[in-house]
């Protein structure tokens, strides 16, 4: 595997999404494609590889390497264009860079979404479309949203719009109105470790992500890089001795200090989305393999809503993480002794 992450608009394929792609084909030969599109699901479900995949077939349908899928050769000049970020007929609105602050903004722009609505209103070099895609929308400031609708409202001849989203609930109900939507829902484990094992990660590692990936594949991916597999192996230790009251040195000892840096935002996520997914499979009967089999929803949901709060209130006033792994393992254990319903 390669060392870094190939990025969305580089990869060559799309896991488990195929019925999807057959569908998204289908309405392509049928002419009936809608010029504005919002992609929806969580963060590393496949939302931007799909994007750049609709508008490479969209820029280039001759290329496609068979009817029924979005796939394109690498070798194709579109793919090479894109993958280049250098395809005069697409756009990509997102976060610009700051320089000085060295981080990029917090919002996408009303002054990026105006040179979107520009590029849309120019003459295409190619086929005679152009496509747009907005990554992510969620991330649109009010005036930026409201610049956007009017391209939304009146889109040129041969527009496509492909507005990413991990809250669609959020946007503006006036752009909701004026876009399909496509839902990018969780693939199941099996289909999690056949990503990665394809990705070149090994067997035994690929098992214990996919019970971690909440079913994106993105996601499971970025946790084989860096100090992901790490960082996982301690969630298992939190819990374990936290439900126990046992030892938790080795948590705290794993995500403080520069070392912990990056072993923290993957810990803290996972333990938060373990808890989430808890509460909803004892809400319908379904064992978790994380908690007691008498781990009621209840118990486990107000684990989740304790310590969403303490994280938060801990980061913002830059607690020791230490402290907040203290604190962490003392308000679930109170948590999981409360009522099992």
């Amino acid at each position: 595997m390669d060392d870094e992450l190939l990025p969305p608009n580089m990869r060559a394929t799309l896991f488990g999404r195929d019925a999807l792609e057959r569908s998204l084909r289908a309405t392509m030969r049928e002419g009936v494609l809608s010029h504005g599109w919002i992609v929806s699901g969580p963060q590393g479900a496949g939302k931007a590889t799909l994007a750049y995949r609709i508008a490479r077939a969209v820029l280039d349908p001759s290329a496609l390497s068979d009817a029924d899928s979005l796939g394109m050769s690498e070798n194709n000049r579109t793919f090479r264009q894109i993958s280049a970020n250098a395809h005069p007929d697409l756009f990509v609105a997102a976060r610009l860079w700051d320089e000085k602050k060295s981080k990029f903004q917090a919002e996408i722009t009303v002054e990026t979404v105006r040179k979107l609505t520009s590029f849309l209103n120019r003459t295409a070099s190619g086929s005679g479309a152009r496509v747009a895609i907005v990554d992510t929308a969620d991330n649109l400031n009010r005036n930026a949203a409201n610049a956007l609708l009017k391209a939304l409202e009146e889109p040129p001849r041969g527009a496509l719009l492909l507005l990413l989203s991990s809250a669609p609930g959020r946007l503006l109900p006036t752009i909701r109105s004026r876009c399909r939507r496509i839902d990018l829902p969780p693939l199941g484990d099996a289909e999690i470790e056949q990503f990665l094992i394809s990705e070149g990660i090994d067997a035994g590692t690929s098992k214990k992500v996919a019970a971690f990936s909440h079913g994106r594949p993105g996601y499971a991916l970025t946790l084989t890089e860096g100090d992901g597999i790490d960082a996982i192996g301690l969630v298992d230790t939190f819990f374990k001795a936290s439900q126990s009251n046992g030892d938790i040195s080795k948590v705290i000892a794993g995500v403080t200090g520069k070392a912990g840096d990056g072993r923290w935002p993957v810990f803290r996520d996972t333990v938060l989305s373990t808890l989430s997914d808890g509460a909803r499979a004892a809400a319908i009967g379904v064992p978790h393999s994380t908690f007691p089999t008498d781990a009621g929803a209840g118990a486990l949901l107000v684990g989740w809503e304790t310590l969403s709060r303490l994280v938060g209130r801990g980061e913002a006033v830059n607690l020791d993480r230490g402290q907040l792994i203290i604190a962490m393992a003392h308000d679930l254990r109170l948590a999981m002794r409360g009522s099992r319903v």
